[in-house]
């Protein structure tokens, strides 16, 4: 068994993280291989001590079980239900809820590590921080897929930093570990306004009303625009699943439904006697049929996780395959219910999820690149516009946001901290080194904002490019390039500049 690049630097930076934090996030996206490479940090953290992972459901204790023991080559023991691991075992797989309940028979300073799987979902709540409490001289690792930064922020409440590695689905798209995504949003016609919420995403029962009105609706959208696909759908439950099955079978579609106690439709779909495989919620983990070149997300959810395990049963590379199409029903009023939209694969902030949702909209076939281009450019136009407007301001010092946005940093421009290092107040040498460039240290509020800044003058400087006192008066003075204006065609361009101003007075 070898790892890939990304599965190697994940692992060495989230391992070299832990050499100076002791709580350290990591993000991978859903199809990385989360459970490959924490069982390699697994193989190399047991000499130190033994090790306990924690999932986030007990459908995948004993998935993540097999899957470390293979990795590890230690029998991983599982805590959980009837299964009970004992003090003397060097790898503990465990839901949160089992081992929480169970404590009192493990000594505080048992285990030398600790895993979080889904950590955005898996950490934060009561349990989860009593088992971390108990075993407070762990090490802790957290992996999780999402990339939205409002959930690694309320994270960096627990975890002290965040692994410097991009494991996203962006890169693992680009390098052709996973396949292309295609969306196509279709309007469904289905009214999510009066479904409520249990334990924090919508409630199947009441959903399963809100779409059965809408099934034909569904299956002609199938019909319409996945004919030839392999696909899976999924719907909220089994009822809906069967009643959808019907519907494409009636348009001559060639669909079966599978759930926990029939599962004759999975063999069935593999040899290609049918195209469309149904389900409520088996097939969101543990699937994989890499043929399968077409997701339905036909069940609405308010969970990222969800979200990603249903759309990553497409992503797999699979010979003669060139896309994965993601069917996407759009919702009424949904607006504000909190509704997990392809966006969220990658967007990192709300804003940047709104203006890709919007290129979603516009109804045509559009590759997720290509929506976060168009994002992209809707951006730059604001934060050219608000570059022209901060241009007109007089500011004394430096200010941050237009720094950024004057040499066309997105990044920083948008930057908020996240982990928990971050949020800390600015350093002293970090103060005196802003305000030696220019900046108000004041007006600088994070240790993290200060660390990027500075990471941005120091590679400005670098390469000989204009410091950010003179960036501020080349916007100023009209001059044509000040982004990329060297440090000397600064100095020569400003002092023409005031010396003309000198001569006028």
């Amino acid at each position: 068994m070898s790892l890939r690049p990304y599965q190697n630097e994940f692992i060495a930076a989230t391992l070299g993280a832990l050499v100076e934090f002791d709580r350290v996030l990591g993000v991978a996206a859903t199809g990385a291989g989360k459970t490959v490479m924490a069982g390699e940090i697994v193989r190399r953290a047991l000499p130190i001590g033994p090790v306990l992972f924690l999932a986030d459901a007990k459908e995948l204790v004993r998935q993540a079980a097999d899957k470390l023991t293979t990795w590890s080559g230690v029998v991983a023991t599982v805590e959980m239900a009837s299964e009970q691991a004992q003090p003397g075992d060097q790898l503990v797989v465990a839901t949160t809820q089992s081992i929480a309940r169970r404590l009192e028979k493990w000594p505080a300073d048992y285990f030398g590590l600790i895993i979080i799987d889904e950590a955005h979902r898996n950490t934060l709540g009561a349990q989860a921080q009593a088992v971390l409490g108990h075993f407070g001289k762990a090490q802790v690792i957290g992996i999780t897929a999402t990339p939205f930064r409002s959930d690694k922020q309320q994270l960096g409440t627990y975890f002290q930093t965040i692994a410097d590695v991009d494991c996203g689905l962006v890169r693992l798209i680009r390098e052709g570990y996973l396949s292309k995504i295609t969306i196509k949003s279709v309007p469904a016609g289905i009214d999510l306004k009066g479904v409520g919420t249990r334990a924090g995403d919508f409630r199947e029962d009441e959903l399963g009303a809100a779409i059965e009105p809408h099934i034909g609706t569904l299956a002609r959208i199938v019909a319409e625009h996945a004919a030839g696909r392999r696909m899976v759908s999924f719907l909220p439950l089994r009822e809906t699943s069967r009643k959808f099955v019907a519907a494409c079978n009636a348009l001559g579609l060639r669909a079966v439904h599978v759930d926990g106690e029939d599962r004759e439709g999975l063999t069935r779909f593999r040899s290609g006697e049918f195209d469309i495989i149904s389900n409520a919620s088996l097939l969101t983990t543990g699937w994989d049929e890499p043929s399968v070149d077409c997701v339905g997300v036909f069940r609405p959810t308010k969970s990222h996780t969800l979200y990603s395990q249903m759309v990553g049963r497409g992503t797999r590379i699979h010979p003669g395959k060139t896309d994965l199409l993601l069917l996407d029903p759009l919702y009424l009023a949904d607006s504000g219910l909190g509704l997990i939209r392809p966006s969220r694969l990658i967007a990192k902030t709300k804003e940047e999820a709104e203006d890709m949702d919007k290129a979603i909209e516009e109804g045509m076939e559009i590759d997720l690149f290509e929506v976060q281009e168009r994002a992209q450019a809707d951006r730059e136009k604001r934060m050219r516009q608000k570059l022209d407007e901060s241009a007109k301001r007089k500011f004394r010092t430096v200010d941050a946001i237009e720094f950024a946005l004057s040499i066309g940093d997105d990044a920083l421009a948008s930057y908020e901290p996240e982990a928990a290092w971050e949020m800390d107040a600015p350093s002293q040498k970090q103060r005196e080194t802003l305000e030696k460039n220019g900046f108000d240290p004041d007006r600088v509020n994070t240790r993290g904002l200060a660390s990027q800044i500075m990471d941005r003058i120091f590679t400005r400087r670098s390469y000989g490019l204009a410091s950010p006192k003179q960036l501020k008066w080349l916007i100023r003075m009209g001059h044509p390039s000040a982004a990329t204006a060297t440090f000397e065609e600064a100095s020569d361009f400003l002092g023409q500049k005031f010396g003309a101003k000198n001569k006028a007075a």
